[in-house]
């Protein structure tokens, strides 16, 4: 035994540069794999971690909706209460209270001092009957601090916290939190009812499907609104396009993990084949090279699934933090799951070892003359056959494609259809690319010859009928592109998606708004006001919504109006449609509302208020539609102008403001707080970069993960393109021998590594392209390339094997020729 285990280590003593390469495929393959298992397991759970931030610790929240006219009873939140499922319950009451220092209602809201409450809407602090939390851009505003006093429906509270604004959602509304005793004792007074509560957040207990505890306390009273946290379209949105993500970057792991490993025990399993041909040849039995052949593989196998492990809770614990740096940024941390590690770990070992094993432990039941003949085979077999796989692969793509948009049960199997139909066009093009190659390679030569020279047509001459070991090295390229582009389209598409929504909350970059609901500022002074600031280039002001009635076919019809200063809406191109000079009897309606209300351009309609007094519709005059636009600010079914002073029953509401200088625009609009005390400053810039925070704390791990997985795929690609070179010695021998000299040399070399690089990032990208917007079918909409990651990866993978096969090239032009030429033909 001694014998056999000293021989199959003399064997890696001679092939040190092979063994070496397969252990570090082993441990990309590991790698690979074990980041993209465990980032499905994390993911999820990060997700829902994220939920609890948004929701806290409940899983049900219990109410009316405001126009039902019912009430939370005491009998009815005890009934709920004294449900067997149901851990806990905390009262929650909302209100419009009025802060004394500003003479305005602010959004109130009554809560109870738990672990439900505190987690819903992160404060900390106790609140007792005479302590108050607040936002704190309204504190700022008010100018008070932890520990002031604050007068709120004349009675005086201690500010004992301030929370953070939700910038990240547009204009940040202000909210005061109370005790809920406080606030419900102001509602019961001013509602005269017995409302115990306008909702309550409930925690199921332990094990409990919130769901079956929905169907039960519904059962109480019918009209309940109840909303499950789980059920949240964002969190469903997210869930679903995890499940996408998870699954089709799982299948591209495999493939690209497959790859890696044909690519570079190709030479392993040559070098193996021909040494065990050899001994069978000089007497070795079946048992004696079986032997040798499980030794060799458990050492590899062993050592490149260790390395893998140890590189894996590397980049889990250290590398994502660089790569967090490197990126600029922060996301949920990802739990490192040794059980679950090393159980995938253990699967790898096994599918690894019987990859090793078996090709190997055949070649030991045939002769070894047909060994060594099947060894030294190029092309892949059954051509028509997959020719043949290939077209029912596309024809059931296709149909799964059309049957996801106009089935009737799109909405249910629709994404899966899609997910289907994506993995089955990716097996289509691994089965098709090897009969295609050749052709292209054909196709391009004489141009290359023209472009390039003698050396460039030399190189990829010699490729043409290497189909097998060059069809695996570009797949392995085009799967890697394929991650960076659906992986970064997706991403970024989500992430412009998030941003359009916020541009659409801000016409322009500054908002000025007021914290009053019944506000004394004059729009036309306090909007000169506002134009004389040096950075402020244009300024259009706009009121609260008003209701107006137009009678339309002998019955009148609602309409919320807004008064605005038409001629500076149309200055900054909020009005885009309106081409013609505004009046004062000048209407512009919405798009809707002109359908609703068969409005068109040119018509004169009137227009008029009900009289509360008068209990009638008081004409307020006749207006002409001069515009109708596709959608209107805030909502509103109509523009009037200020200069109308018949529909001006409104207030002051926002300031549209436009600046080259942000920053310095808004510094100056706080100075005039002195004169308004009320204003509410926002701008698109600070809610940007709130929004993105949010993005990455999000989806950060999701890039970390990609990120992570398109650098290992690219060391497994250049570790390939090595044993690939490497592995065509005694061809270059030959070429040397024929004339060409060491530089010409290198040029073939690298003409082949980047004629491999550049065809697969093509095709990756072409088939990346495809493969997301197949899947974005499953939510139409903007589809946002990311060019800045797919000429980055582009130009790492050229530049890096230009400047690692430089090195290649000339430590094989430098060996000695004699003994170049006696090598096998790997």
């Amino acid at each position: 035994m001694k014998t056999l285990r000293g021989l199959a280590f003399r064997l890696f003593k001679s092939n040190k540069f092979i063994v070496f390469s397969s252990i570090v495929s082993i441990a990309i393959s590991t790698m690979l794999v074990l980041s993209m298992m465990l980032f499905s397991i994390n993911a999820q759970d990060t997700l829902k971690n994220q939920l609890k931030q948004s929701y806290g610790e409940m899983d049900l929240s219990v109410g009316f909706n405001m126009n039902q006219n019912e009430t939370l009873t005491p009998n009815l939140i005890k009934e709920i209460s004294q449900n067997k499922k149901v851990n806990k319950i905390s009262k929650v009451s909302i209100s419009h209270l009025n802060l004394n220092k500003i003479n305005s209602e602010v959004y109130t809201v009554g809560v109870e001092d738990d672990y439900l409450a505190k987690s819903r809407y992160h404060f900390t602090q106790y609140l007792n009957k005479e302590s108050v939390v607040m936002n704190k851009g309204l504190a700022k505003a008010l100018n008070v601090k932890i520990g002031d006093k604050i007068f709120i429906e004349g009675k005086n509270y201690r500010l004992v916290e301030t929370v953070n604004d939700l910038t990240a959602m547009g204009a940040a509304p202000d909210m005061l939190f109370l005790n809920q005793k406080v606030v419900k004792k102001y509602i019961q007074t001013k509602q005269n009812n017995n409302a115990e509560a306008t909702y309550l957040l409930i925690k199921a207990k332990k094990d409990i499907n919130p769901l079956t505890l929905s169907s039960e306390i519904k059962s109480y009273n019918k009209k309940l609104r109840i909303d499950i946290a789980e059920q949240d379209y964002g969190m469903q949105s997210n869930l679903q396009s995890l499940r996408i993500f998870v699954v089709v970057l799982s299948v591209l792991i495999l493939i690209v993990t497959s790859l890696i490993i044909i690519s570079n025990f190709e030479l392993l399993l040559y070098k193996m084949r021909n040494q065990f041909a050899i001994m069978r040849s000089l007497g070795a039995s079946t048992k004696q090279i079986s032997r040798i052949i499980t030794i060799q593989s458990t050492i590899i196998n062993a050592s490149g699934i260790s390395l893998g492990f140890i590189l894996t809770l590397f980049s889990q614990r250290s590398l994502y933090k660089l790569v967090e740096k490197i990126l600029n940024i922060s996301s949920t941390p990802s739990e490192f799951n040794i059980g679950a590690a090393v159980i995938i770990a253990i699967v790898t070992f096994s599918v690894i070892q019987l990859f090793l094993i078996i090709p190997s432990y055949r070649s030991t039941k045939v002769l070894p003359l047909k060994t060594m003949e099947k060894n030294e085979k190029l092309n892949f077999g059954y051509s028509k056959a997959r020719v043949t796989v290939f077209k029912v692969l596309v024809g059931i793509s296709l149909f799964l494609i059309v049957c996801s948009q106009v089935l009737p049960t799109r909405e249910t199997y629709g994404p899966a259809m899609l997910l289907i139909s994506v993995v089955l066009v990716l097996l289509a093009f691994v089965l098709i690319f090897s009969i295609l190659l050749p052709k292209v390679l054909e196709w391009f030569l004489p141009y290359g010859q023209k472009l390039f020279g003698r050396e460039f047509y030399i190189s990829i001459k010699n490729l043409i009928p290497q189909v097998r070991k060059n069809t695996v090295i570009i797949l392995m390229i085009s799967s890697l592109m394929i991650i960076a582009v659906f992986g970064s389209i997706t991403l970024r598409t989500i992430q412009v998606s998030q941003q359009d929504q916020l541009k659409e909350d801000y016409a322009t970059p500054i908002l000025v708004g007021t914290r009053l609901d019944d506000t004394k500022i004059n729009p036309t002074e306090f909007t000169k006001a506002v134009e004389k600031l040096p950075d402020v280039k244009s300024v259009s002001n706009f009121s609260n919504l008003g209701s107006a009635e137009y009678q339309n076919e002998g019955r009148n019809m609602s309409m919320s109006y807004a008064v605005v200063d038409l001629k500076r809406l149309q200055a900054q191109g909020l009005i885009p449609h309106l081409k013609v000079k505004a009046a004062s009897n000048s209407l512009i309606v919405s798009k809707s509302f002109a359908k609703q209300s068969h409005l068109k351009v040119g018509e004169i309609v009137q227009l008029g208020e009900f009289s509360n007094e008068k209990q009638v519709v008081e004409p307020k005059g006749n207006y002409k539609v001069v515009d109708i636009e596709e959608q209107l600010l805030n909502g509103a079914d109509a523009y009037v102008d200020w200069k109308n002073q018949k529909l001006i029953d409104v207030s002051f509401y926002l300031l549209y403001v436009e600046s080259k200088h942000i920053k310095n625009a808004v510094n100056q609009l706080e100075g005039l707080k002195s004169q308004y005390p009320e204003l509410k400053i926002s701008n698109y810039e600070q809610s940007a970069k709130e929004a993105d925070k949010m993005f990455y704390q999000r989806w950060g791990i999701f890039i970390l993960v990609i990120a992570t997985l398109v650098v290992s795929t690219m060391v497994g690609v250049f570790n390939s393109l090595v044993n690939n070179i490497y592995s065509k010695r005694k061809e270059f021998a030959v070429l040397r021998a024929i004339g060409v000299t060491p530089k010409g040399l290198r040029k073939v070399i690298l003409s082949q590594v980047n004629l491999y690089i550049i065809i697969g990032l093509i095709i990756g990208t072409l088939i990346g392209l495809l493969t997301t917007f197949i899947l974005l079918l499953v939510d139409p909409g903007k589809f946002v390339i990311d060019y800045k990651v797919i000429i980055t990866v582009s130009l790492s993978m050229l530049v890096g094997s230009t400047f690692i096969f430089w090195f290649v090239g000339n430590k094989i032009s430098s060996q000695k020729l004699s003994v170049e030429l006696t090598n096998d033909n790997k």
